[in-house]
């Protein structure tokens, strides 16, 4: 068969998907446009894997193979069969795609090598099933590019991203394995230290504080169950603000945040994370401080939906004793 004929085939396979709202075989259509793309494009034969995934390694790595269980740091692009990107954790790529969030933090994605699919806490994305099984080839440093069938994509739920009954590209690049998170994220705090304060020791082996401006008065520090009125922002160790009450911070950014309110904390207690009560218990009125949070002092191995487990936090924090501060910190 040549290739203008593989090429018409393609052609009449994708047009019958997104043209025919009322198509009865919607994944034997999409299986018969994949197939018919991977031989239009010459992708190996030897390349599939038994599950349906074309695996194409692009470099070899020289590391570690991710076992269950083990953590894994690794990068992304997410493309449709048309070239079109959808997802990366390249910021500069998705730009030149007009899909650019302001608010979401790009980065290598750091989650649990244990089952797919599944939510990936922190970011907003699916590890996939071809995704999670192609990870599993690599070897730190290793990078590949997968092909995957739209089962083991998205399938054939398309009601948050628009990807149901779609074929994916994805070029990944396996990063690190990571035996012990905990181990890991002590190295990066100690690495960050390091690099902006060196010589600074951390307060009872926990959080490390840093005083940016003195108090505006000589006064005593907070005590436990005390309230302060707080204006904070929370950041990643790469400087991403993740989270913000101070009006100047986020024009400046040019985002918005849920809040501009002071926040009312009483001290010590569960209004916030414990490495931000820890904090304020040695800071003074008028006083602006960073603390450098380790995850055990914050969300630890849950994380949320904007960190992820595992992951040290740093807070810019200004605090004033009664009421609302009357001068909101630039």
């Amino acid at each position: 068969m040549n290739r203008n004929l593989l090429l018409i085939i393609a052609g009449l396979s994708l047009s019958a998907i997104s043209c025919d709202k009322d198509f009865k075989d919607p994944e034997g259509d999409e299986m018969a446009r994949f197939n018919a793309w991977i031989q239009v494009n010459n992708i190996p034969a030897d390349a599939k894997k038994p599950s349906g995934l074309y695996f194409v390694s692009q470099a070899e790595g020289n590391g570690l193979t991710p076992q269950k269980g083990d953590w894994i740091l690794y990068s992304y692009t997410e493309k449709t069969l048309d070239g079109l990107v959808w997802f990366t954790d390249n910021s500069e790529l998705i730009k030149q795609y007009d899909r650019f969030d302001i608010n979401y933090h790009y980065t290598p994605v750091f989650v649990k090598y244990e089952k797919a699919p599944v939510q990936i806490t922190g970011y907003s994305r699916t590890l996939l099933k071809g995704v999670y099984e192609g990870l599993g080839y690599l070897k730190e440093g290793g990078k590949a590019t997968l092909y995957i069938p739209y089962n083991l994509g998205y399938g054939t739920s398309s009601a948050t991203n628009g990807l149901g009954y779609q074929s994916l590209i994805y070029d990944i690049e396996l990063h690190k394995v990571i035996k012990d998170p905990r181990a890991y994220e002590k190295s990066l705090i100690n690495d960050y230290v390091a690099q902006n304060y060196p010589g600074l020791e951390p307060i009872n082996d926990s959080i490390y504080y840093i005083q940016l401006t003195p108090p505006t008065v000589d006064t005593v520090t907070l005590a436990k169950d005390s309230i302060a009125y707080v204006y904070y922002k929370g950041m990643f160790l790469d400087g991403f603000v993740f989270d913000t009450n101070i009006d100047s911070v986020a024009q400046k950014l040019g985002r918005k945040f849920s809040s501009t309110d002071s926040l009312k904390v009483t001290v010590g207690g569960n209004d916030v994370i414990k490495g931000f009560s820890q904090a304020l218990l040695g800071m003074k009125k008028g006083e602006w401080g960073r603390a450098i949070i380790p995850s055990f002092c914050g969300y630890d191995s849950i994380g949320n939906s904007n960190i992820p487990p595992f992951t040290p936090l740093i807070f810019d924090i200004y605090f004033s004793s009664k009421g609302k501060a009357s001068t909101k910190p630039k």
